[in-house]
């Protein structure tokens, strides 16, 4: 397969999100957008999964049923839009600089972009239950996984603070990689105790660094 048909086949394969729900470009609009998801995470908290409808989403905003169904048709719609709004938080969390003093080698920045995170999810129900547990769908999980790409490059930029990572394979593609390994123990996690542990955390970590580890030395380049 060509270059040129290898990138069209990528792009066939990412979700289309205006499919699913109508993102708003005027100030008023997006306020309007984001009380709705709002009240989407605090239902999903308060009462779970397949617990309310998009009635009750107005109702909690206090908006008309009509102005919830003008952004989003389905409760799945708006879930989605969560995940990506979770996921650029997550982006921005794993961004972070980190002081150089408190950087030895790259497994490092790894555990503390991981365990932020952990706090993060933890913190927020709603997150642990659309990308971790029983919120899912196939739909949203194909947005969280372009949130993960969204995520590794946001984590890269903070690794090339202290760091010259090699080019190949390309970094955003392997730090990719193990946050889908991240997600898997953290999914086991969410099923046996309903969060993130610290023993599971741990084993994620170690599972993370030994991945990057076939394709990064311990010790990489500092930059200037």
């Amino acid at each position: 397969m060509s270059k040129s048909k290898a990138s069209q086949s990528a792009q066939d394969k990412t979700l289309d999100k205006a499919a699913y729900f109508r993102r708003p470009r005027q100030a008023r609009g997006i306020e309007k957008f984001e009380k709705i998801l709002d009240s989407v995470d605090i239902l999903l908290e308060s009462q779970g999964v397949d617990a309310f409808s998009l009635y009750d989403v107005a109702e909690h905003a206090g908006v008309a049923t009509g102005s919830v169904y003008h952004f989003f048709p389905s409760l799945e719609a708006a879930c989605i839009a969560l995940v990506e709004r979770y996921d650029k938080s997550f982006a921005e969390i794993s961004g972070h600089s980190i002081p150089a003093d408190e950087v030895s080698d790259w497994q490092d920045i790894l555990v503390r972009q991981f365990e932020n995170s952990r706090r993060f999810i933890n913190a927020h129900p709603a997150a642990l239950l659309l990308i971790i547990g029983p919120g899912r769908t196939w739909a949203s999980r194909q947005a969280d996984t372009e949130g993960d790409r969204g995520i590794a490059r946001a984590m890269k930029v903070a690794f090339q603070e202290h760091f010259a990572l090699p080019e190949h394979p390309a970094p955003e593609t392997l730090l990719t990689y193990a946050i889908r390994i991240l997600e898997g123990f953290w999914e086991l996690s969410m099923q046996q105790h309903g969060y993130v542990n610290d023993e599971i955390s741990e084993e994620t970590n170690r599972a993370a660094v030994a991945y990057l580890s076939l394709y990064w030395p311990r010790h990489l380049p500092r930059v200037s």
